[in-house]
């Protein structure tokens, strides 16, 4: 036998003896053995099990849907002569708050579409139209047209708009499911003025040279223009500008500008601002305003002014007013912007 085979020989011998050695020590109950100079410590194997907690959690039923609990405010525009509408949710109002429509979880979403399909977009379902604090008319649900995906979705559905007498001239409502908000049986349309034009124009000038905000400003035709019932009179309106873009989704080839104006009228010193917003900006920095409407939506009879925000890749919903009743300057209050979701419709348009 050469000397390789005596070695390998001697150890399977020693660890037979140690085996019988831990044999022998777990039959006597002792707990320490010495063999060869080195120290065993024997102890009882621990067997560990599966997190039956793990598992439970994985059978267990997934959390419920967080749909809106409140009432809804939609907007409904008009999409050609024949009364063909869109509808789409702007906020859930919730404890005298406003809170974003939309799932919470990006992989619940096309569980959260379905429910709400189900809750607001059946076919034939009828919601009250107001305009300027009056019932005008009613929307129905033709079929839902919802888009986008994830916590990016797009709840809007098709339907047909049925006018009361003078909102025929009208083209884009508030909407609240019946029985939820009352509102005053006749619509008192402003009359407009032919010098708004101009004053508008005259009002944007100023404004953005008082303020000193950088930009090339050109001032043309209003991009858009309400007359409107505000302030402490009848003769009010509202105007939206921009400058080297368009009132609508899409970004500025280069620098660009916007300005949002709502005026007043006193017979004393003629037409004069009580809320301006004006912004020069570059691509991917886009935030052009019009009028929607105003409403009450915090029960104070103070009303706030919902406006439609157009961006380089999406759209959302800004409401201005005052915060408190001592506030003198309105400001934004809420905004339903998703800064994520246009950063995914920039890059998707690449």
């Amino acid at each position: 036998m050469n000397r390789t085979s005596r070695f390998r020989l001697q150890r399977v011998r020693a660890a037979r003896t140690l085996a019988a050695l831990v044999a022998l020590a777990l039959l006597s109950g002792c707990d320490n053995i010495e063999w060869g100079g080195i120290a065993v410590e024997l102890r009882e194997p621990v067997y560990e099990s599966a997190d039956s907690s793990a598992a439970l959690d994985s059978l267990a039923e997934p959390p419920p849907l967080a749909m809106p609990s409140g009432p809804l405010l939609f907007h409904v525009r008009q999409t050609d002569e024949s009364g063909s509408a869109i509808i789409e949710p702007v906020a859930e109002l919730s404890a005298e708050e406003l809170r974003t429509v939309g799932p919470r979880r990006a992989e619940r979403a096309p569980e959260y579409v379905d429910e709400f399909v189900a809750r607001y977009f059946g076919t034939d379902q009828a919601y009250t139209l107001f305009r300027g604090g009056a019932r005008v008319g009613t929307f129905y649900v033709r079929a839902p047209a919802v888009s986008g995906s994830g916590l990016c979705l797009e709840l809007r559905a098709e339907g047909q708009v049925e006018y009361r007498p003078r909102a025929d001239t009208l083209s884009e409502f508030l909407a609240w499911s019946p029985g939820v908000r009352a509102g005053q049986d006749t619509l008192a349309i402003p009359a407009y003025r032919s010098d708004m034009l101009s004053l508008s124009q005259v009002l944007a000038r100023l404004g953005v040279r008082e303020r000193e905000i950088p930009g090339v400003w050109r001032f043309r035709a209003p991009a858009d223009l309400r007359a409107l019932r505000v302030g402490i009179g009848s003769r009010g309106f509202a105007a939206a500008f921009v400058v080297s873009d368009s009132l609508g989704t899409g970004s500025p080839a280069d620098s660009a500008g916007s300005v949002f104006i709502v005026a007043d009228y006193d017979p004393s010193r003629g037409y004069f601002p009580i809320y301006f917003d004006a912004a020069w900006y570059g691509p991917g920095q886009k935030r052009a305003l019009r009028w929607l409407d105003a409403v009450d939506l915090s029960g104070d009879a103070e009303l706030e002014w919902l406006l439609r925000a157009y961006g380089d890749a999406g759209t959302w919903y800004e409401l201005v007013g005052r915060g408190t009743v001592r506030d003198t300057v309105r400001t934004v209050l809420w905004s339903s912007r998703q800064p994520l979701c246009e950063a995914e419709s920039s890059a998707g348009g690449l």
